[in-house]
């Protein structure tokens, strides 16, 4: 079969004549492409190119947008219509393109009929082809009666040229293994039941999963079972309250530090209401004793009211020393309230550490207000 030969070169541009000579000008103001059948008016720096004939007889070359008609000149104003569809071959830019200053425009003349196709030319022999039967003209192409095997075949030399396809592609035809920068996998061994397709850094390799502690794995037919064999603990959940109701007793000097003010012992008289106190808390020297390792919270709410001016420490302490978290507050006017202050602490701890809430009072005779409270609850194992 023909095909058309190759487009020959674009031919060097020509030079442009004195402006108003040789047929052109330019614009001098910017204007945009009129829809198809409108117009608009261009400025130029010259129109006296322009022939004097029938307004709409001639066009012009506008640059960047393509043929327009001259409708009408007056002075330095050209309006140009935007043809309508179907009377040039070539189709103008899109409307409302924009018309630059400085277009070249240039006289085209009434636009002609279109030509003829031209005649076909011969195949290059630079290119490839395939053809139904050999042809020496065409060095490079390949005849569709000379393929014997592939996925585009012919019924043979001996048959009428008829091609057969197939939807899909025969297993017969389809050899080696696809590696993983093609998408295929690079691997040609059959997995065996529960083995997996797991990345090695280069490539895939067949493995099985491997169980860790209390975890048992059974690969079935196309199955991976997982199971535990370890039973879940039951959590023991704390909690721990303890309230001044009333009858507070007085803070004791500077002297005596880290006085327990929830311990029975230090304080008979005092009033408390105690919610979950079994859990741990020892009433008598006022400490909450861990039954449990885990993270246990701890909460405290001190109101106090000095004796006479000075100043109060309140402070969550852990094993008899050492403060978790202090709070410090001074109270310059009897018998202004020091509080309420409040104390946060989320602490790890082993069965036996005990916690308790100290204060310590730089004057006799303060008093912890009502409502001053100590909570615990167990988080966490």
């Amino acid at each position: 079969m023909n095909v058309p030969g190759p487009q020959g070169a674009a031919g060097a541009n020509g030079s442009n004549g004195t402006n108003g000579l040789n047929a052109f000008t330019y614009t001098t103001a910017a204007a945009l492409v009129p829809p198809l059948g409108g117009y608009v008016v261009v400025q130029v720096q010259d129109s006296s190119f322009l022939p004097e004939s029938i307004a709409g007889q001639f066009f012009v070359s506008v640059q960047g947008c393509g043929y327009m008609q001259v409708v009408d000149v007056v002075g330095l104003s050209v309006t140009l219509g935007n043809p309508l569809p179907g009377v040039l071959s070539i189709p103008n830019a899109i409307p409302t393109t924009p018309i630059s200053i400085g277009a070249l425009i240039t006289l085209a003349g009434a636009i002609g009929p279109q030509g003829p196709a031209g005649a076909s030319g011969g195949a290059s022999s630079a290119a490839t082809y395939i053809v139904r039967t050999p042809d020496a003209s065409v060095p490079s192409a390949t005849a569709l009666n000379s393929f014997s095997s592939g996925y585009l075949k012919t019924q043979g030399s001996s048959g009428s040229g008829f091609l057969s396809t197939v939807a899909t592609v025969p297993v017969g035809d389809i050899s080696g293994v696809l590696p993983v920068a093609n998408g295929g996998t690079n691997v040609a061994t059959v997995p065996t039941n529960g083995q997996l397709l797991i990345g090695n850094g280069t490539g895939y390799t067949l493995a099985s999963l491997t169980a860790g502690s209390n975890i048992t794995i059974t690969p079935g037919a196309g199955t991976i079972s997982i199971a535990s064999t370890a039973s879940g603990a039951a959590f023991s959940y704390v909690t721990f309250t303890r309230r001044v109701d009333s009858g507070t007793p007085p803070f004791v000097s500077a002297v005596q530090v880290n006085q327990n003010i929830f311990s029975s012992t230090n304080y008979p008289s005092t009033n408390y209401t105690g919610i979950d106190t079994a859990s741990g808390f020892n009433s008598v020297n006022g400490r909450f004793v861990v039954p449990f390792a885990g993270y246990y919270r701890l909460d405290a709410l001190f109101i106090f009211t000095p004796g006479a001016a000075g100043s109060a420490n309140a402070a969550i302490r852990k094993n008899g020393s050492g403060a978790l978290l202090p709070l410090s507050e001074t109270a310059t006017i009897s018998p202004v309230s020091i509080g309420p202050f409040f104390l946060q602490y989320i602490d790890q701890a082993i069965a036996g550490d005990y916690y308790e809430l100290v204060v310590t009072a730089s004057a006799p005779g303060g008093t912890v207000g009502q409502a001053t409270s100590f909570s615990i609850q167990r988080i966490q194992a």
